[in-house]
């Protein structure tokens, strides 16, 4: 037996992390074992483990337990194990400061504010080193150095958070990297946290005006003495030849720049929301070489056949006075494109180059497949390669089918999530957006689970949600973290508005859907009161109103993007919002209860019942006896009137809001709102009647898409379901393939037909939230259930839906116990299951005609006529 992938809150051995709770997981690797098998985690101070300071058992099929962190002390490296009878395995992990008071002091410089500066401090050591601790975080964005070095291989340092709220340190163990003579040196950026940033040509110094900076560095040495050197005025702060630097428009590295020696000067600014970190560290993943060419225009362009995020690298000759990198999405005309960016310049500049070197950017990062070069040979271009950078996460999944249209929209639905997952997760990497939009990852986050291990991104993610939601009392915004600007005429109104269906709702399925796939009851814990807070600032409002238990009241965007108001380029659907609001009212109270049991919380009976009493109420109101009731009072409710006049403000044209569309029914379907039979069928019958009103092709925006597979399937319209999935032509998910992509797009009609844009205003070709059709493809397709959340026993449910459109398909899921592995093959009438199950994982398989069989640990091989 092997005991592997240890992880503390779904980190592998966090250095210097804030620990709010303990939660340790391990994976197992074995072929045999009993299923009552108890595990031993022990904590200790020490690698003999004779100083233990926390120790317990338990036999837990997910491999997971979790503890209060009370016991755990500033800077201490804990070492922990877990053992069963012949087994153990033994991992690391040490703590931030965490209340112990900082002796450094901010620092910044006296003189009017640069686009990067250096701080600097010359160091001896003149004895042996046992351990050294570098805790900084430098605002902006910081890279460290020792002797010009840098330390580590993680970028983009502090990332994106909620500066106002929260300031996350790093800890670096620089140990090993130290001389007798040395420079530590931190080079600062612009970042979020002062460059411009927020849609709309954005603003500068969100945050602040000047980059600063706080560090400290602990040494031990060997003879037990120790040595504390801090930042304060006796730093030395340079100009950079990094000039222009920022999220959306690049960076320009001058190496002809004069440095120019600045004023450092200590700042009283608090040290109060100084917090170790607690997300997973941003590094390369993949490197791409590219094939090159001159377009339609005569320019010499990169193709490095993905589209990614991050950037370009490579080594730059000698006497280059302007070399310019332009990073696209697509070519039009066979010509390099950019005005989808709107105001995003993607340009990473290198001017006055006198000898040969290494370049890459520091602060910036790029969406792109294309790049356009100035001022190098085809020759020299052809030398760069680009880094495809995000946040680190173990993948969970791996697909393929004898689909190659499928497997390829597979591939674009990972790559946009890997591309929109640094530091947060963004709606999109290139234009001059890139922020962390709530409705997108509410409707993506059960894919997101599936594709990758999210504990510690989409929790960190949370945290910056629960700390924005403080600020506005209870609602969430409509991205987190929010930029707090002033308020005037003609501002965006997403950045003064927050408490909106779905968007709001990433407080609730955020939580509940990473518990579902990870059993994390310390991560559940922490953000329960976020999930009951959001509740109730739904309800609040409710009962001010008469306690009608609807949610047909304030701002909402409804099914945003859907194909079926009838206006041409229209953000909004017609699907009646307070229909899809009252839905996601229902399942966020649903999700808090089944939370509140989960953790034993005298709460539980209020939400549980709240819950059946916004059932009740979305049945009386869309429903007449057992009928659709296609005239409800919502139809003239407060928040359709507002969306209404929104409409009529930005289109011009009034919104055909109806009951019955693909989204409303979809809806009702996929979550059993319905009275009886009789009602569930007029539903059915209704979805039937509107696909083949449209041929087939869904008309759903980001509300209805993840329902609408699963409502035609699970309710007996499997043919209609995978036509869908299997459709090619506009819309639907194998178009996007058709037309090229290698990654999924903001809109059904993102390109159109003949290959041109169909628009620049709101056109992203790297969106992840209509590829939460992978959860259809896992779930149904392949049959892959996970366990009911308040089920302990890891029985998952495997039931495949066979299709024409496949002869086979196979997928992996890594579970706790191993990997869990689906295969299906069609021969005719005949299929051919077998199915993989891990060691101490039970699952109970569905055949066609809906028996259930038991399946047993180790192969499964069953065969049907389909």
């Amino acid at each position: 037996m092997k005991i592997h992938n240890l992880k503390v809150n779904g980190i592998n051995e966090p250095l210097g992390y804030h620990f709010d709770y303990l939660t340790f997981s391990w994976e197992l690797a074995t072929q045999h074992v009993p299923d009552n098998l108890s595990f031993t985690i022990e904590v200790a101070k020490d690698s003999t483990f004779l100083d233990i300071v926390w120790k317990d058992e338990i036999i837990d099929t997910f491999n997971t337990i979790s503890t209060t962190a009370d016991f755990l002390e500033p800077r201490q490296h804990y070492f922990w194990r877990v053992s069963t009878e012949n087994s153990q395995a033994v991992s690391h992990f040490e703590t931030s400061k965490m209340d112990e008071l900082w002796s450094a002091d901010w620092i910044t410089y006296n003189e009017k504010s640069l686009p990067s500066v250096r701080f600097s401090k010359r160091i001896s050591v003149d004895k042996p080193v046992q351990s050294a601790r570098l805790y900084s975080i430098g605002l902006g964005l910081y890279e460290v150095e020792l002797n010009n070095q840098k330390v580590g291989q993680e970028y983009f340092t502090p990332g994106y958070h909620s500066y106002d709220f929260i300031e996350q340190y790093q800890t670096y163990d620089v140990t090993d990297l130290l001389t007798p003579e040395m420079e530590l040196s931190f080079i600062l950026g612009n970042g979020w946290y002062r460059g411009r940033f927020v849609f709309e040509g954005g603003f500068e110094n969100l945050y602040g005006d000047k980059q600063k900076l706080i560090a400290e560095l602990h040494i031990t040495y060997q003879d037990g003495s120790t040595e504390l050197i801090v930042t304060d005025n006796s730093w030395k702060t340079t100009s950079t030849a990094i000039q222009d630097n920022s999220i959306y428009d690049g960076e320009t590295i001058d190496f002809g720049h004069t440095i120019k020696l600045l004023t450092t000067v200590e700042v009283n600014d608090t040290k109060q929301n100084l917090q170790g970190r607690i997300d997973p560290p941003i590094g390369i993943v993949e490197s791409f070489t590219p094939c090159v060419f001159y377009d339609a225009a005569g320019q010499l362009i990169l193709d490095f056949g993905q589209e990614m995020t991050g950037w370009i690298s490579g080594t730059l000759p000698a006497n280059k006075k302007r070399v310019i990198f332009q990073f696209a999405e697509i070519l039009q005309n066979d010509t390099f494109y950019t005005d989808n960016l709107r105001t995003a310049k993607q340009t990473f500049t290198i001017l006055n180059n006198d000898i040969q070197r290494f370049i890459r950017p520091h602060f910036t990062f790029f969406g792109f497949r294309y790049v356009k070069v100035e001022g190098l040979s085809e020759h020299e271009a052809k030398t760069f390669k680009a880094q495809a950078i995000h946040s680190l996460m173990d993948e969970r999944f791996s697909f393929s089918s004898s689909h190659d249209k499928l497997n390829q929209l597979m591939s674009n639905i990972r790559w946009s999530q890997k591309d929109n997952f640094l530091s947060i997760p963004t709606d999109c990497p290139q234009r001059d957006e890139r922020m962390g939009w709530t409705g997108d990852i509410t409707v993506f986050a059960n894919t997101a689970c599936y594709n990758m291990e999210t504990r510690a991104f989409l929790g960190h993610f949370m945290q910056m949600l629960s700390l924005e939601q403080k600020h506005v009392n209870g609602a969430i915004p409509f991205f987190a973290p929010l930029p707090k600007v002033d308020n005037k005429e003609g501002l965006n109104p997403f950045l003064t508005s927050a408490g909106a269906a779905v968007w709001g709702d990433a407080a609730t399925v955020l939580p509940y859907t990473l518990y579902k796939h990870f059993r994390d009851k310390g991560l559940l814990a922490k953000h329960i009161d976020s999930m009951v807070d959001w509740v109730d600032f739904i309800y609040q409002q409710d009962e001010a109103r008469g306690g009608n238990r609807l949610w047909d009241f304030g701002w909402q965007l409804g099914d945003w993007l859907a194909l079926d108001s009838g206006i041409k380029g229209s953000v909004f659907g017609a699907t009646d919002s307070a229909l899809v609001a009252s839905v996601y009212y229902y399942l966020s109270a649903n999700y808090t209860a089944q939370a509140l049991h989960i953790l034993n919380d005298k709460r539980t009976k209020f939400y549980q019942q709240l819950t059946e009493d916004i059932r009740q109420a979305i049945l009386k109101t869309y429903f007449i006896e057992n009928k659709l009731n296609l005239n409800p009072k919502t139809l003239q409710s407060e928040v359709e009137h507002i969306r209404q006049n929104m409409a009529n403000t930005f289109a011009g044209q009034s919104i055909p809001t109806r009951i019955d569309t693909q989204t409303g029914l979809s809806l009702l379907l996929r979550y059993g709102l319905y009275p009886n039979e009789m009602a569930q069928k007029d539903l059915i019958d209704r979805l039937k009647n509107n696909l083949t009103e449209h041929d087939g092709f869904l008309t759903t925006g980001f509300a209805g898409t993840p329902a609408l597979p699963h409502a035609l399937l699970d309710n007996g319209l499997k043919q209609e379901a995978f036509n869908l999935l299997f459709k090619e032509a506009a819309p639907s998910w194998l178009f996007e393939v058709n037309m090229g992509a290698t990654t999924t797009w903001e809109r059904w009609d993102s390109l159109l037909p003949d290959g041109t844009i169909s628009g620049t205003d709101m056109n992203s070709l790297n969106h992840y939230a209509y590829g939460a059709i992978e959860d259809f493809i896992v779930e149904k397709l392949l049959g892959i259930n996970l366990p009911d959340v308040i089920d302990n026993t890891a029985t998952y449910t495997i039931f495949p839906h066979y299709t024409d459109h496949l002869d086979w398909v196979e997928g992996r899921l890594k579970t706790p116990n191993g990997d869990l592995t689906v295969r299906w093959e069609k021969n005719g009438t005949r299929v051919s299951i077998s199915v993989n199950l891990p060691v101490r994982t039970k699952a109970i398989f569905i055949t066609p005609n809906g028996d259930y069989q038991w399946l047993q640990a180790g192969e499964n091989h069953l065969s049907f006529i389909a």
